[in-house]
């Protein structure tokens, strides 16, 4: 195994657990475990996904997103981001945003959760932290902060973590929110999201 410089080592911080990691299926799925992102299909992009620039905070860098069929060799949703602006802030947030076709109820359901992959050598400093936000219409329905979480696996160059955060609801949505943060990082660079899912 490599040797990974502690002080580069971007640690994320989650208020949740570690998940398993599951094969992407095939296409956008509801199912009645839940629901299922995934960027195989080219003609879908991005899945729906796009940034929230409006709802961005203390966020002054860049942020754009795409779909990757390099990394890995399988399709990936990619964020390339650049928090350097941002090393003195402690939550510099920027969103990405998701808006259902149909009202989705949360009820039966407990994680959201991805895998997150992330090269320790595009930053010198600082951690990062996450956010979820749950809405109906323009409401907020719930709200999960990211806690204490540590990559798990190495791939290539880059650091996985598999990411959940776990919430209590039984009410119905139809948007969210996904906040990448910045912890006094200087992070610059593409960050790949797999097997993203509600369940």
């Amino acid at each position: 195994m490599k040797s990974v410089n502690i002080a580069c080592l971007v640690t994320i911080l989650f208020a949740a657990a570690l998940s398993f990691s599951c094969a992407s299926t095939g296409g956008d799925a509801v199912t009645n475990e839940g629901y299922r992102w995934n960027f195989a299909d080219p003609g879908a992009g991005t899945a729906g996904w796009t940034t929230a620039p409006d709802e961005f905070w203390d966020f002054k860098g860049t942020i754009d997103l795409s779909r990757d069929d390099t990394f890995l060799g399988r399709p990936m949703l990619r964020v390339d981001v650049d928090f350097s602006g941002d090393v003195g802030s402690w939550w510099s947030e920027p969103k990405l945003k998701y808006d259902f076709d149909e009202t989705f109820e949360l009820r039966g359901l407990n994680r959201f959760a991805f895998d997150m992959y992330f090269n320790p050598r595009n930053a010198t400093a600082g951690s990062f932290k996450g956010k979820v936000i749950f809405l109906y219409n323009t409401g907020t329905v719930l709200e999960a902060e990211l806690d204490s979480i540590l990559a798990t696996e190495e791939a290539g160059d880059y650091l996985k973590a598999s990411v959940v955060f776990r919430f209590r609801s039984t009410r119905s949505i139809n948007s969210l929110r996904l906040g990448i943060v910045g912890a006094v990082t200087d992070y610059k660079g593409p960050i790949f999201i797999d097997n993203l899912r509600l369940e």
